[in-house]
């Protein structure tokens, strides 16, 4: 019986791409256009989700299993805050952006999904907080695309 049940399970997944390259386009704070993708790559294998492999697109290379990131730095009232007091542990407020991502998935160069956010970051690569953006925002595209996997309904 068990073994039934993972044959179903099996069957039921889906497939996927052994490796999907990572674009970015657009101003994320703190890296340079061309170091993106690969940040972006290291931090969306952190969200650990089974299946999935990302690396960061080869530019010469075609790449029908890719994910777009597109970011926009939005206008935000917290990044001009002035420090008028001393921190505990005497760390200096830092500049904070909004940023926002759309993030689109193609699988054999077919659109599949997109999802996006906001965040309040500081940018760079130490920055937690875009860290566990990028983490969040990966995981919420891989929900999206399980969401639109159409499912055959049983007969009786």
């Amino acid at each position: 019986m068990k073994g039934a049940l993972l044959i179903l399970a099996l069957l039921a997944l889906p497939v996927r791409a052994e490796t999907i390259a990572v674009e970015a386009d657009g101003e994320l704070p703190g890296f340079a256009v061309d170091d993106a993708p690969i940040w972006l790559a290291q931090q969306m294998e952190l969200s650990a989700l089974p299946g999935w492999h990302f690396a960061a697109r080869d530019p010469g290379v075609a790449a029908p299993d890719r994910v777009e990131w597109r970011f926009e730095v939005l206008p935000y009232a917290g990044g001009g805050v002035r420090q008028f007091f001393p921190q505990p542990g005497g760390g200096a407020l830092k500049a904070r952006h909004l940023v926002s991502a759309q993030v689109r998935l193609y699988l054999k160069g077919q659109y599949q999904t997109l999802t996006f956010g906001q965040e309040a970051i500081a940018g760079g690569g130490n920055d937690r907080v875009l860290a566990s953006f990028i983490v969040r925002t990966t995981r919420m595209l891989e929900d999206a695309w399980q969401a639109t996997e159409v499912v055959e309904p049983r007969s009786h």
